[in-house]
């Protein structure tokens, strides 16, 4: 290769950076961000205002019945359950087997196994922590994403927060209209905290719980980014040292 067109591929690559250390200063200020609200949570420095908010919300409410442990009637009830299982294990297992069986047909094995790798991945840390947060609870009897005694963190905040986003950022990487990138990872980000708000509002989870399932969410996939953006670097020098080979 002439120097003129190795000077030519420099001056691609010093353009290509500078936008891509913007967006992993993003990246790393989010995971710091998310693995320290997640922390403080977990130490209990959110216990003042979770406690407050669902007293507040019980004296609003009351109990759904002289039985029950949840807030609101139960029309109220039935809409924050159809809200969170946008989060639950069978909405969550219909979606991933399309999404697989569409990556399969179209022969796109890298992103089939990403996103296995990403939502299983999430799935495994959820229940690291779901067993570290409960530690007294016998293991047949653990239901890592529809039990409710097993608090922090919220298993739906966390897998909502993991697969919806996951999902906006992939929709968005094929779309060209900045305005319509944003509106898709608006969308995704609201469609979040609906999901978490769903479990606050009944008195299913405190808001302890729900940010705790947001924030390690983020957590898990501020780290898949990183690892994403070092293959990727990677595979773009192995190919431009060929190309000047």
């Amino acid at each position: 290769m002439n120097l003129e067109n190795q000077s030519y591929l420099e001056n691609l690559r010093a353009f290509d950076e500078k936008p891509e250390k913007q967006t992993s200063f993003k990246a790393l200020f989010i995971f710091a961000l998310s693995l320290i609200i997640f922390v403080l949570t977990a130490l209990g420095f959110l216990d003042t205002l979770s406690t407050y908010v669902s007293h507040y919300l019980l004296r609003q409410l009351g109990y759904t019945n002289k039985w029950s442990l949840w807030y609101g009637p139960e029309w109220f009830i039935g809409i924050n359950r159809d809200v969170a299982a946008l989060a639950g294990l069978p909405v969550l297992l219909t979606f991933m087997t399309i999404i697989l069986i569409y990556y399969n047909l179209r022969k796109q094995s890298k992103r089939l196994w990403r996103l296995v790798f990403i939502i299983v991945g999430g799935g495994l840390i959820l229940l690291i922590a779901k067993y570290f947060f409960a530690p007294d609870v016998q293991s047949e009897q653990f239901d890592f994403f529809n039990a409710t005694e097993y608090k922090l963190p919220s298993g739906h905040a966390m897998m909502g927060t993991i697969f919806y986003l996951t999902l906006a950022v992939t929709i968005s990487r094929r779309q060209h209209s900045s305005k319509t990138k944003r509106l898709t990872i608006i969308s995704g980000v609201v469609l979040i905290i609906l999901i978490g708000i769903s479990r606050i509002l009944p008195g299913i989870h405190s808001l302890k719980d729900v940010v705790a399932g947001w924030s390690l969410g983020l957590v898990w996939l501020c780290l898949c980014w990183f690892v994403e953006r070092y293959i990727k670097k990677a595979s773009d020098l192995q190919k431009r040292s060929q190309q000047v080979l």
